[in-house]
């Protein structure tokens, strides 16, 4: 009896606390760690949801995954090749799981003079970037108005591969050329392609050679020149004092700044007879009129010129073994040499132009090389006795150094400079365009806004002009807008006046016309890694898991809970008043 009666008193007292308990609701607070969570989302909702519904379920396992891009995730997972068109709602850090590349071609970096003398070799440039396409061949084509001008072929030697290529025409006749580069992989159907415009002028480029001694590097380079209907050249050859062999109307010294910026670039022989004052007058020359200016080196003696060069320790190599120079941006103008000097380190912000290539891995010395002297362009020859070795078949010493000095001369700034970002635009289409006064920049005045005015023009219609609306873009002299492509098609142009100087460029309106493809792989890769996270391939997805818990540190988070919310304690509530009532009605009690 008296053990019943204390079984009933323990059941109702269990009883009266649940209830007790539960009308009390008490809180606990606990630090906890869960799983961290992960925004899973596919940059094209069809092509990538496959790869995405992979990457969730290997990311389910560790981490609490959702299938959208939300601000509060410890971090995203993006699916595809795309970027994304905003980044409000993307936590970082940002992962990316790129698909397996097919075989494809991709046109970057497409260049193009902006205009070229007629009857001169125009170079066009790109870098092909080809994946997953080892062993396969690339074919590069260049056309003219529909007609194809130059051909390269090139097989590929592994599955990423960016190869730089190099096509040239010649122009016969002024006005507009509109240039195609196409590029396709041998057995594919799909060829990529951009567009560019040139103003081919009945214009050259004016070059001043001025030899303080004779020198044979400086004559052959020279006559190589005189026979380029590019260029107009001027001479002075000091043959004694106060004696020299002029052609044109040279200046009669460096130092006469006035007569030294009518031209474009000016060539230097023997440059270790050069004097102080020579020396100061071709830095003023590269940094107030922007030209370009060439050391023809045939000897290496110290000089005043190392205020130019900013070389301190030079290599020689006079052993009489005959090398191959051959170009940097693969041109098949090589030039061959036996006496060579380079610098042992090459200035800062200096490039190669030409390097050694032989059998004893001599790659890397830069024998021919540019460096910005102000706005200028500086070149250099280390290939001291290339003049030597001008035999057509085995040498491209005419080819090399005409390229170079033509290069070195539309490198100068004219008065007034455009840059249209795209000159070949389909109807409605936009252009960034950039305008730099050259007076205004080198001296860093600041123009008046309105005394740079732009317009886009016809040139086959009677067309009211467009005004063109120009901003100052920070910079001295610079001004930056935009233009919007008629609806007709058509050659138009663009007219800049500033300062009494007028400037124009052409632009082609083209329902065709083809832009460089963007690496979207690459602008990716470096879009995540800016954001704490990088870029796997498909096929390294194993490693995501650990790449993102190496990134993400989720600490414990105190957490509240209320245990007697739990619907279960209604069991043992019930159970023990169950058991009190059913010893009562054993006793007989009510």
């Amino acid at each position: 009896m008296t053990h019943d009666l204390a079984t009933r008193w323990t059941l109702r007292a269990i009883a009266i606390a649940i209830a007790v308990l539960a009308a009390l609701d008490p809180a606990i607070a606990s630090k906890r760690r869960t799983k961290p969570a992960i925004a899973v989302a596919a940059m094209d909702s069809h092509r990538d949801s496959a790869l995405a519904d992979r990457v969730a379920r290997e990311l389910g396992k560790t981490f609490a995954v959702t299938r959208a891009p939300v601000s509060n995730a410890e971090g995203t997972v993006l699916v595809g090749n795309g970027l994304p068109s905003t980044s409000d709602e993307i936590a970082t850090p940002v992962f990316a799981v790129l698909p397996e590349r097919r075989p494809a071609v991709a046109l970057n970096a497409v260049r193009a003079p902006a205009w070229t003398p007629r009857e001169a070799r125009v170079p066009v440039r790109a870098v092909a970037h080809i994946a997953g396409a080892r062993g396969r061949t690339l074919e590069v084509t260049l056309s003219a108005n529909g007609l194809i001008v130059d051909r390269v072929t090139q097989p590929v030697p592994s599955d990423d591969e960016r190869v730089p290529v190099s096509l040239a025409l010649v122009p016969t006749a002024a006005g507009v050329a509109r240039l195609r580069l196409s590029a396709v992989l041998a057995g594919a159907r799909d060829t990529v392609a951009s567009d560019v415009a040139v103003d081919v002028r009945d214009q050259r480029w004016r070059v001043l050679f001025f030899d303080p001694r004779p020198s044979w590097m400086s004559t052959f380079v020279r006559r190589a020149v005189e026979r380029d209907a590019r260029f107009v050249v001027t001479s002075r050859v000091v043959t004694s004092r106060n004696i020299s062999t002029d052609a044109g109307q040279p200046p009669g010294r460096l130092d006469d700044l006035a007569a030294l910026g009518l031209f474009d670039a000016v060539v230097v022989g023997a440059p270790e007879t050069l004097g102080d004052n020579d020396v100061v007058a071709i830095d003023a020359f590269l940094r107030r009129r922007g030209g370009g200016v060439v050391l023809l080196f045939d000897r290496r003696a110290p000089g005043r010129y190392d205020k130019l060069t900013n070389v301190d320790t030079w290599v020689d190599d006079s052993t009489g073994k005959t090398l191959s120079v051959v170009p940097i941006n693969g041109d098949s103008a090589t030039l061959r040499a036996s006496d060579l000097a380079w610098p042992s380190h090459l200035p800062a912000g200096a490039e190669a132009i030409a390097h050694i290539v032989s059998p004893a891995s001599d790659t890397g010395r830069a024998i021919v090389w540019r460096s910005a002297v102000g706005a200028g362009r500086l070149v250099v020859n280390g290939a001291l006795d290339s003049w030597r070795f001008r035999d057509p078949t085995l040498s491209g010493f005419d080819r090399f150094w005409t390229t170079t000095i033509a290069e070195a001369a539309s490198a100068a700034p004219a008065p007034i400079t455009i840059h249209l970002a795209t000159a070949v635009l389909a109807p409605g289409e936009e252009s960034k365009i950039a305008v730099s006064v050259r007076d205004a920049e080198l001296s860093g005045d600041r123009p008046s806004h309105s005394s740079v005015t732009a317009t886009l023009e016809s040139t086959t219609s009677g067309a009211a002009p467009i005004s063109v609306r120009l901003q100052p873009s920070g910079a001295a002299g610079q001004f930056e807008g935009a233009i919007g492509a008629p609806i007709l098609a058509g050659v138009y142009r663009v007219v800049v006046s500033a300062d009494g100087n007028r400037a124009e460029a052409p632009v082609v309106v083209a329902t065709n016309a083809m832009h460089p493809a963007t690496d979207a792989p690459d602008l990716l890769t470096a879009w995540v890694n800016a954001r704490g996270g990088r870029a796997l391939s498909e096929s390294r997805l194993g490693e995501l898991t650990a790449a993102l818990r190496q990134a993400i540190h989720p600490a414990p988070h105190l957490e509240i809970w209320n245990p007697m919310r739990s619907p279960w304690w209604i069991v043992p509530f019930a159970l023990a008043l169950s058991a009190e009532w059913w010893l009562r009605r054993r006793r007989g009690m009510a």
